[in-house]
C-alpha cells in the first residue's frame, strides 16, 4: 500500500526542509509520497518545496494562488495523491514525523482512521499555557455536544491523522478553516478508529494560526456540520418536547388542585414528576430513538438518569434568574428567559452525553 502524506503550508520555508528530511528517514521502508500544498506563501515556501521536489522524486508541489484555507488545501492534496492511505500533518514540526510509521502500522492492522492524539495515555503537549489548553478542551467539549461521533475519540481537534482512502470516497467534504478531521469523523465511512499518542511539540519557527478569525471559522464549521448530520434538528425536537412538558405539568397541576382538591404543593410534586416522565417518553421514542439501547433494564436506567438530570432544573433556573436580577438589575422576565435557556442547555447536554450517550 502506498502512503500519501499531505502537508498544507503557509509561511513554513524554514520548517519544511527539516520536516521532509525527518519524513524521508522515518518512511524509508515503505512506498510513500509527500504532497506539499502551499497557499502562495509570502515567504515563498512553495519555492523551497519546488527545490526539494527537484532533489527528491517522492515530493509533489501544488501552489494555490488566491486561496488561503487549510482544509481546502488538504482536499486538494487528497485529489492529487496517488496513495491508498492518506495522512495529513502540519509543516511546523509540532506533529512528530516519526509517529507516521506507527500510524501506518495501525492502518495495516485494520484501522480505518488513526489520529495523532495529545489526550490519550502517553500523549502530551509541550509548553501550552492555561488559556490555550482551555480553548482546546472547550472546543473538544463543543464537538462532543454537536457531533456525537466525535465522542469516539479524545482528540477530535487534532490536525494529525491518517485514513484509508475509501473512508472519504463518495463523501462530500466541504470544511471551513482548520478542523477537517471533524468533517471526516462526522461524514466518513469507517468502522475502526484508533488514536496514537503523540507529543505535541513547541513551535520553533513561524507563528501560530490560533486567532479569533479561525475560532469563528471553527464555530461556523461545527454548526454547519451539526445541521448537516441533523444533530441541531435533535436539539429542536428536545425543545419541542420541553414545551409539551410545560403543558402536561400545568394541566395535571390544575386537575389535581381544582378538581381533586389536593393541596397545591402536593399537586405540584405529582405534576412535575408527570411532566418529567412525559418528556422522557417522548425523547426516548422520538428525539433520541436512534441512540437508545434495547431492553427494560436499559430503559429503566435511562429513566433514572433523566430524572436525576431534571432534578436541579428548577433551582438552577431560579438561581440564574435571581442572580441576574439582584446583581445586574436585569428585567425579571428577561432574567427568567435566560434561566430557562440555561436549564435547556443543561438538560440537553447532560442527557445527550449521559442518558442517551450511545452513538450507534
Amino acid at each position: 500500500m502506498m502512503l500519501s502524506v499531505i502537508v498544507p503550508t503557509y509561511n513554513e520555508r524554514e520548517n519544511l526542509p527539516i520536516l521532509v528530511e525527518r519524513l524521508r528517514k522515518s518512511l524509508s521502508r515503505i512506498d510513500f509520497e509527500i504532497i506539499v500544498v502551499d497557499d502562495d506563501s509570502p515567504d515563498k515556501t512553495w519555492k523551497i518545496a519546488e527545490e526539494l521536489a527537484e532533489e527528491y522524486s517522492f515530493i509533489k508541489v501544488v501552489r494555490r494562488v488566491g486561496e488561503k484555507d487549510l482544509s481546502t488545501a488538504v482536499l486538494k492534496g487528497f485529489q492529487v495523491a496517488k496513495g491508498d492511505i492518506l495522512a495529513v500533518m502540519d509543516a511546523d514540526l509540532q506533529h512528530p514525523p516519526e509517529k507516521i510509521i506507527d500510524m501506518f502500522r495501525k492502518i495495516e492492522g485494520g484501522a480505518d482512521i488513526v489520529i495523532g492524539s495529545r489526550y490519550v495515555e502517553g500523549g502530551e503537549i509541550e509548553e501550552w499555557g492555561i488559556i490555550r489548553k482551555f480553548y482546546s478542551k472547550f472546543a473538544t467539549f463543543l464537538a462532543h455536544i454537536f457531533l456525537p461521533k466525535s465522542r469516539l475519540i479524545k482528540d477530535p481537534m487534532s490536525g494529525f491523522f491518517m485514513i484509508e482512502r475509501r473512508v472519504i470516497e463518495g463523501v462530500e467534504l466541504n470544511p471551513i478553516g482548520y478542523k477537517i478531521l471533524l468533517e471526516i469523523v462526522a461524514k466518513g465511512k469507517y468502522e475502526r478508529l484508533k488514536e496514537e499518542p503523540i507529543k505535541f511539540s513547541k513551535r520553533e519557527k513561524g507563528e501560530s494560526s490560533l486567532n479569533l478569525t479561525n475560532q469563528i471559522k471553527y464555530l461556523r464549521h461545527l454548526l454547519r456540520l451539526s445541521w448537516e448530520i441533523k444533530e441541531i434538528h435533535r436539539m429542536l425536537k428536545f425543545a419541542f418536547v420541553g414545551l409539551t412538558g410545560i403543558i402536561v405539568n400545568l394541566g395535571i397541576l390544575w386537575v389535581l388542585t381544582e378538581i381533586a382538591n389536593i393541596y397545591y404543593l402536593l399537586s405540584a410534586i405529582f405534576s412535575i414528576e408527570a411532566s418529567i416522565i412525559s418528556n422522557f417518553l417522548l425523547n426516548d421514542l422520538w428525539t433520541f430513538v436512534d441512540r437508545k439501547e434495547r431492553g427494560i433494564f436499559n430503559w429503566l436506567k435511562r429513566l433514572i438518569k433523566f430524572n436525576l438530570i431534571s432534578t436541579p432544573a428548577f433551582p438552577m433556573q431560579m438561581g440564574v434568574m435571581g442572580f441576574l436580577k439582584e446583581f445586574f438589575g436585569v428585567y425579571y422576565i428577561l432574567a427568567a428567559l435566560i434561566g430557562i435557556l440555561v436549564v435547556f442547555i443543561w438538560n440537553f447536554v447532560a442527557n445527550s452525553l449521559w442518558t442517551w450517550r450511545k452513538i450507534y
